[in-house]
């Protein structure tokens, strides 16, 4: 039986006959001519043999009727068309029957009218090639003439299984973007790194906007390194503090879809934030004409330990002593080992999640609202993560002439994060777990006193640790927004618009950190315990105003955008931490300790933002043409008042189909530039006010010039590509290739001593990432009983210094001893170097790892079987990657790893002349998501007042990992908050693999 497809010709599954009639009426096959029957008695009426089903076909996105959409009962020739407000009305025979929705311009679908069913609305998805893709600030051109690559996730593909943030629903969909994990401490801390590294000292995070809302992203360390002390001797950055992107306040069961923009070709127009990429969130939406609608999701999870280190065995008290000295005696007793591990990370506490949303349309307001109450239990004690989010969207519309929307989204959450990472105090959980002997119970007793750790210098007890420090970090967030869109002019071929929108996105992040006195460590520096408060307000706000005039004459075949605007945007960063030491009468106050250290830091940005675009389609909507400049300002360049201008030109042509099975074929070329603002004060040079002069207060210089001409990192990006599509839409193919070039990098320079000054910052050297992307999508099999959909994307990417106006210098690491990053002309920017001794004892520094992967494949599958069942999965798979395990180091030097006797031993024998041995390869293939959903048939649930569908469903999330990396996650970064200096493995919040299960209830 030959199947509607996806096309942009005609589709149908009308004879030749049928296509002759008017199909505004029923279409029925002639009957073929008969010799006259003699008299019976008369028929009965046509109701008893047929019923009539009303509907309506609207778009998914608008909610607007589609006119001219095909009505076919499955497996026949009868059917009708929708009139001009998508209505239609068909007779059907009694019974279930399975109706055949086909349009020129929407996927096709099939749908099931139950036997006592009179109506049916049906929302059409936009086929791949009419999908609208944002190409400017304020317009929007239908993919098939697109003349980038721009990925799409829609709501569907985003939360197939639930995530606790957006960017960790969005691993392994997206071809170009390395989405990787810092660790697997609830409520997020991930990274998102687009087509390579694109700076070295700047800004690493791509740019988020949401319904127009340029959003802040901060990463905002909780300042618990002023109890570790990790920020001591060679890594003083603040990154270790396992912090949290802000992206993951975003409540993704919101979204609508999302677009994302890889590189400067496609994102030019936002200037000097678009360095990294952009990510393009659009929430959902009221839809005209619709039914007020409610839907609940309830979903009850757990989280579980995903993987364990181990520790030495010891045979022997003999053999015990030999490696922690007499004290082993006391302790040691033969078949007696604890997996201290299990019981550090062993909780499984229930989780759960509570989604509930209203959406529909009332005359010409729309509107969506949301709630959600999130609470994520960790897999350490005092560890997890709680979300409260309410969102209102609102639309009206006044007349033909006026469009109004505004969104609220106020979030509530807390983080527990534990801790982890890298301390040199000794504290942290895995940091002294890694000399622990297995022997040692480190349980409390009946009082539920824990035992101090003799085999610590601190006597640090993880168990206690964990059950005791309180590491919270409570966030308020409100993103709000509001546009305006009047038609001032129009007619039968032209229509100006002027579009106005204002976005507001402010926080306040609490960080509250306790150590009481009672812990085993505290005493070790004479101050018994700790408390730590922090504060950090953000404000973000923007503003734009914009002209779009569209130009489409009747003749057809070619249109015309042209669209100019302003923008101002301001954005101010606030924290102050307060550390107490040596707490009174165990009083968590900060005020209430003897040793009192204060922090500050504060930012003010100001950007201006002019552009102009125009787009041009031509040639029977077959050649694209966009060219587009932005010019911008802002207070971070030395000039605040100089104009840095961004160009882009793109076009692309789809070819006339030159194969009988090939429908689309588009070739493009696309050029753009963008750029990386200096960070905040690199322009002014760094005084410090915590000093004195001979006794007295003063201010001092902390030896790092600024530069008065400092000015934006510039990207240039040339991509070219060729889209297709065949068999109607069952096989979709993107391949793209770019050459990122990236110039005026931000770099320090040593100056002479004579200046008083030890560095500054500038603008100097550059350097190229070229890269593949390619997304398969295909359908093997369609059917009525079962469907099968695949989506296959692919990426690789090779960075090179290609100049470099200073010495090679390096970007973090903990030394060529253990590997390090250098940064280095010819050479990648990502690569790892360490010591290598020679067989003549010469110590060279050689090039040892890279973090960059090989390459990355997405391999997602969703199948639809059995008239309700579904199954969906995805694999995530890297290839290739090092990672500096130093997890691995602290237990082979404690003498203390699973395996350390014959193989722990070698190892550190061999490090003495290869630093190589502790940068192992990170390939990995992930079962990324999984889920296995029933969709309960319709004469099931109308049995239930007002309840319009249900669903239940299975979930579960990195069930699987396949590697050989012997640390706890191939995935791991300690310092993932930084540009170049990731992938360090050093006593990490250890991962977890989720289990769900979800009800899913429309009203």
């Amino acid at each position: 039986m030959k199947r509607v497809l996806i096309s942009g010709c005609a589709l149908a599954l009308l004879t030749s006959e049928a296509v002759a009639q008017d199909v505004t009426q029923p279409v029925q096959t002639p009957a073929p001519a008969a010799t006259p029957a003699p008299e019976t008695p008369p028929a009965a009426p046509r109701s008893a043999e047929t019923r009539t089903v009303q509907g309506r076909a609207v778009d998914k996105d608008s909610g607007e009727g589609l006119p001219l959409v095909r009505v076919i009962i499955k497996g026949t020739t009868q059917g009708v068309e929708t009139d001009l407000e998508g209505r239609f009305s068909l007779p059907v025979p009694p019974g279930p029957v399975v109706l055949d929705i086909s349009s020129q311009d929407y996927k096709p679908r099939d749908v099931l009218v139950g036997p006592n069913q009179a109506s049916v609305t049906v929302a059409l998805e936009a086929s791949f090639v009419e999908e609208l893709v944002v190409v400017g600030r304020a317009s929007e051109v239908a993919r098939k003439n697109l003349a980038n690559s721009v990925a799409t996730v829609n709501t569907e593909e985003l939360n197939r299984a639930p995530a606790s943030t957006v960017d960790q629903a969005l691993q392994g969909k997206v071809a170009g973007a390395n989405i990787q994990s810092n660790s697997g401490a609830p409520g997020g801390g991930i990274q998102m790194r687009m087509r390579g590294v694109s700076t070295i000292n700047g800004q690493s995070a791509p740019l988020y906007v949401i319904d127009g809302v340029l959003v802040s992203d901060v990463a905002v360390a909780s300042g618990i390194f002023a109890i570790t002390e990790s920020t001591g001797g060679s890594n003083p950055n603040p990154t270790q503090d396992n912090q949290v992107n802000r992206i993951a306040d975003i409540n993704p069961n919101d979204i609508e879809s999302i677009e994302v923009l890889k590189g400067a070709s496609a994102a030019a127009i936002y200037g000097s934030k678009a360095s990294n990429g952009v990510v393009i969130i659009n929430t959902k939406r009221g839809k005209a004409g619709q039914d007020p609608r409610v839907d609940i999701t309830q979903r009850f999870g757990l989280y579980t330990l995903a993987n364990t280190l181990g520790s030495r065995r010891y045979n022997s008290v003999e053999e015990a002593v030999g490696r922690y000295g007499e004290v082993a005696r006391e302790y040691y007793q033969p078949g007696r080992v604890f997996d201290h591990e299990k019981e550090l990370s062993g909780r499984r506490d229930l989780s759960t999640e509570t989604v509930a949303s209203l959406s529909g349309a009332a005359g010409e307001t729309r509107y969506f609202a949301s709630a959600l109450i999130k609470n994520d239990e960790g897999i350490i004690a005092n560890t997890g993560y709680e979300k409260q989010s309410f969102r209102l969207n609102l639309g009206q519309k006044f007349g033909d002439r006026i469009d109004v929307n505004a969104a609220a989204n106020v979030v509530h959450s807390l983080g527990q994060r534990g801790l982890t990472n890298n301390d040199n105090t000794l504290i942290t959980y895995y940091m002294a777990l890694s000399p622990t002997p297995s022997f040692f119970d480190l349980r409390a007793n009946n009082q539920d006193k824990f035992p101090d750790n003799p085999f610590l210098s601190s006597l640090s007890n993880p168990l206690q640790t964990a059950a005791l420090v309180n590491n919270d970090e409570d966030v308020w967030r409100v993103i709000a927004s509001g546009d305006a869109s009047l038609s001032a002019y129009k007619n039968a071929s032209s229509e100006l618009k002027v579009l106005a929108n204002v976005g507001v996105d402010r926080f306040q992040q609490k960080n509250e950190v306790l150590f009481p006195p009672e812990l085993a460590f505290e005493p070790q520096d004479g101050l018994l315990g700790s408390s730590l408060f922090g504060t950090t307000e953000s404000l973000n706000l923007n503003g734009g105003l914009n002209l779009v005039h569209n130009y489409r004459p009747s003749t057809g075949g070619i249109s015309a955008t042209t669209s100019a605007g302003v923008q101002l945007e301001e954005r101010s960063l606030d924290s102050m931490y307060v550390v107490t030491k040596n707490l009174i009468a165990s009083q968590p106050n900060v005020d209430s300790g003897t040793n009192v250290s204060l922090r500050q830091e504060r930012q003010l940005v100001r950007d201006r933002g002019y552009y102009l675009q125009e787009e041009m389609i031509l040639l029977d909507e077959r050649l694209t043409l966009v060219g587009a400049v932005r010019g911008e300002q802002s207070s971070n360049n030395g000039d605040p008042g100089k104009l840095f201008f961004y160009p882009k030109l793109a076009t692309a042509y789809r070819v006339p189909s030159f194969l009988p099975k090939m429908d689309e074929f588009k070739v493009r070329l696309a050029y753009g530039e963008t750029g990386n603002q200096p960070l905040y004060a690199q322009k002014f040079t760094a005084l410090s006010a915590s000093n004195n002069i001979e006794g007295s207060p003063g201010v001092i210089g902390t030896g790092i010039a600024g530069d008065p001409n400092i000015q934006p990192e510039r990207q240039r990006e040339v991509e070219a590509g060729v889209d297709a599509l065949f068999f109607g839409g069952d096989v979709v193919a993107e391949f793209s290739v770019y050459q990122r070039t990236i110039s005026d990098l931000l770099l320090q320079r040593s100056l002479a001593p004579s200046t008083g000054f030890a560095n500054q910052f500038f603008n100097g050297g550059s350097l190229r990432n070229r890269g593949v992307e390619l997304m398969l999508q295909v359908r093997p099999v369609s059917g009525e009983q079962f469907e099968w959909v695949s989506n296959t994307t692919f990426a690789l990417n090779r960075s090179k210094v290609t100049s470099l106006p200073v010495p090679a210098f390096y970007a973090g690491g903990f030394g060529t001893s253990l590997g390090a990053f250098r940064i280095e002309q010819g050479q990648s920017a990502t690569q790892i170097v360490g010591n290598v001794v020679d067989a003549n004892g010469v110590t060279s520094v050689v090039k040892l790892g890279d973090t960059e992967p090989t390459f990355r494949v997405g391999f997602a599958n969703n199948f639809r079987f059995g008239g309700g069942f579904s199954l969906a999965f995805l694999v995530d798979w890297q290839q290739g990657s090092d990672v500096i395990n130093l997890t691995r180091f602290l237990y082979d030097d404690a003498k203390n790893t699973v395996d350390y006797v014959g193989a722990g031993e070698k190892r550190q024998e061999d490090w003495k002349s290869n630093a190589g041995v502790y940068i192992e390869d990170a390939t990995f293939v992930k079962l990324r998501e999984v889920t296995l959903a029933y969709q309960l048939p319709t004469q099931w649930v109308s049995q239930i007042p007002k309840v319009k569908s249900a669903r239940i469903s299975v979930s579960g999330r990195n069930l699987l990992t396949f590697t050989n990396y012997s640390g706890l996650d191939p995935e791991v970064s300690n310092f993932g908050n930084q540009a170049i200096a990731r992938n360090i493995d050093i006593a990490p919040f250890p991962p977890s693999r989720s289990f769900w299960t979800s009800i899913d209830v429309g009203f």
